[in-house]
């Protein structure tokens, strides 16, 4: 499966002016990530890849202030939006794909990427990239999204018709495969589980499409779904709600790695 990557820029872009809003799984994903920090001294760049509108990137920027800070992200709206935040030092900021980052190799000492690389075609691509920039003994941080993630969302749909509704997700082992096949020594992996509750089937539907992380797939139905089937979705995701309670299940994977040094 893959993505339509035009559609997710601008998904993404659209939703900038209204992220801070409602990305607060995305704001606690990230709190717990940047633990992963403690006791890092990285030398070089610190690069915040898939940076979003830079919340990440103010801790980096506080945390280590005499290093030159890189914000990318491949929506170009979220970029605007990072750009116009008050920052105690203006950092540099780059229009880019992971998997193909318009970087000089090794020049970067830290690499941190919140819940972005889920977005990639080819996570392996985008893990590769992260070791090339990285210097020999850099370190990298990040999280996404695992097999799991909107699993009642998946079923509800999936008891409608055959195309994808949901964006499809790794697991952990596949993940550790990529960060080894990149030339990454593991450092820690991760999995935590996360299920959050709502008033109603809609409220899960409108935060997931307020975000821009909606369905980017190529499986995706390319009309506009029919109201009857969309309430036959409700109704099954209803059913799937335990105690009578809307819930959004999100498997998170968290990973701290280390670019091998090459003797």
């Amino acid at each position: 499966m893959s993505w339509d990557k035009f559609l997710m820029r601008r998904s993404f872009s659209r939703a900038a002016n209204q992220y801070e809003q409602l990305a607060g799984l995305q704001r606690r994903v990230g709190e717990e990530l940047l633990s992963y920090l403690l006791g890092s001294t990285p030398t070089g760049w610190i690069m915040d890849i898939g940076a979003g509108t830079g919340r990440c990137g103010r801790y980096l920027q506080q945390r280590y202030p005499r290093h030159p800070l890189l914000l990318v992200d491949i929506a170009e709206g979220m970029i605007q939006r990072a750009q116009s935040q008050a920052w105690r030092q203006q950092p540099s900021f780059l229009v880019g794909d992971a998997e193909s980052l318009p970087l000089q190799a090794n020049i970067a000492g830290l690499i941190v990427s919140n819940l972005a690389l889920q977005w990639c075609l080819y996570p392996d691509n985008a893990m590769s990239e992260f070791a090339r920039v990285l210097r020999p003994g850099g370190e990298l941080v990040f999280s996404t999204f695992g097999e799991g993630t909107l699993k009642e969302l998946r079923q509800a749909w999936a008891n409608v018709d055959g195309f994808t509704h949901v964006n499809q997700f790794v697991s952990k082992e596949y993940i550790a495969a990529t960060m080894i096949r990149a030339g990454f020594e593991i450092q820690s992996l991760e999995v935590q589980h996360i299920r959050l509750q709502y008033p109603s089937v809609l409220h899960v539907l409108r935060e997931i499409k307020g975000i821009g992380a909606h369905n980017v797939t190529s499986g995706r139905p390319r009309g506009l779904t029919g109201k009857q089937k969309f309430q036959q979705m409700i109704a099954h995701y209803e059913e799937i709600a335990k105690n009578g309670k809307i819930s959004s299940s999100y498997v998170v994977i968290y990973g701290h790695g280390r670019k091998c040094v090459k003797i």
